[in-house]
């Protein structure tokens, strides 16, 4: 019997990410000329402002760019340093800032940074399944941190139950819920990391999308963390796969080295673009106005499904629902709207191994009246099924 040559190594034997292979379905039914709303992607409503694009005109008329540092070109990167200092009044230096492709790259270099094969690392429920499918591609061990029973948010002190930890990653604001941790919780996990030398990893992805404070930095509590963010949401940059990660000093020398040997540089454009970012604060801020209308729309349709369970989201722009009392699991449910009514959603499964059948995630991300007609038509096929 021959041996087959191509072979998939164990460690490429992940969980698919389940939002893309629906995503795809939605794709072939539009191509059917099918009418999709698209509630499953956390896409900004607002596309990249004129003033990034641009430039991208101007780099291009000038001559393209070729490859850059490995840690990203200085203009970026201090005008990033300023942004901290401005938006949290904490200081970074350039030199532990590096530009990564998008934060699924910050993901990837962070974690050959700090863990070694065998290694726990904590990660709380839901959590965006990168984490976890990383991790464990590196023969990482994931400690699955969950809520109590019939409770819906996450308690960083529950931290405390679990013993010989190597690393713990959070994300704030959380995707999938929408929670937003505060201050006091941030510099509790904070001090816990340190004083018992676990490495702390923050997801500040969604930072400036909060709709009741804005929460501060890791940073602002110290440098023994490691802070990761993105241009994808908050600055409405999808698709240019571009984002950062801020690390201790101690760091920066193994990092430049995985660095110029992982990626070599980012987007040469994209990189030169997204420094005009800054420039268009006004506006993102007014996109989180608008994210947060469609937040309190939405919420009043599906308050009139007295079957859903959800809480009201903090931060980011995402409901996060408990539909265990449909009695249907979430694979299921979400495959089942999308043929009979062309609306998209994401099953919780992607977000909570545990759990997640009983639960669907839901964006408030794409334009209102997209939003809302999508919700509408949702409601309708709920009153007609339950």
């Amino acid at each position: 019997m021959k041996r087959k040559i191509y072979k998939p190594s164990a460690r490429s034997n992940i969980s698919p990410f389940y939002v893309m292979n629906l995503l795809e379905k939605a794709k072939e039914m539009e191509l059917e000329d099918k009418k999709i709303y698209h509630l499953e992607l956390g896409e900004p409503q607002m596309k990249t402002p004129d003033l990034i694009k641009k430039e991208v005109q101007q780099l291009v008329k000038k001559g393209m760019p070729g490859y850059t540092p490995s840690n990203g070109i200085y203009p970026l990167r201090k005008k990033i340093s300023d942004y901290y200092k401005s938006n949290y009044q904490v200081e970074v230096s350039e030199d532990r800032i590096f530009i990564t492709t998008g934060s699924s790259g910050a993901f990837l270099l962070s974690f050959l940074l700090n863990f070694d094969k065998g290694d726990r690392v904590a990660i709380f429920n839901p959590v965006y399944p990168a984490y976890r499918n990383i991790l464990k591609s590196l023969n990482i061990e994931v400690v699955e941190i969950y809520p109590e029973i019939n409770e819906r948010t996450i308690n960083l002190k529950s931290i405390e139950n679990y013993k010989e930890l190597d690393g713990v990653i959070i994300s704030n604001p959380n995707n999938p819920n929408g929670q937003v941790f505060n201050d006091k919780e941030i510099e509790y996990i904070y001090n816990f990391c340190k004083k018992n030398k676990i490495k702390l990893i923050s997801d500040e992805i969604y930072h400036g999308i909060t709709y009741d404070y804005q929460p501060k930095t890791c940073l602002n509590f110290g440098d023994e963390t490691i802070v990761i963010n993105s241009f994808s949401k908050y600055f409405c940059m999808p698709g240019w796969r571009l984002g950062w990660i801020i690390v201790p000093k101690s760091l920066t020398k193994n990092l430049l080295k995985l660095s110029q040997n992982i990626f070599i540089s980012s987007g040469n454009i994209a990189q030169f673009a997204a420094i005009k970012a800054f420039d268009c604060i006004k506006n993102f801020d007014n996109v989180v106005k608008n994210y947060k209308e469609n937040r309190d729309k939405s919420s009043k349709i599906l308050e009139k499904m007295s079957l859903l369970e959800y809480t009201m989201p903090s931060g980011a722009f995402y409901f996060y629902v408990n539909i265990e009392k449909l009695k249907i699991n979430s694979s299921d449910f979400v495959k089942k709207l999308l043929k009979d009514t062309g609306v998209a959603c994401t099953p919780g499964i992607d977000f909570d191994t545990l759990n997640g059948n009983k639960t669907i995630r839901i964006s408030f991300s794409s334009g209102q009246e997209s939003l809302l007609s999508g919700l509408k038509l949702f409601y309708k096929w709920y009153k007609a099924n339950y």
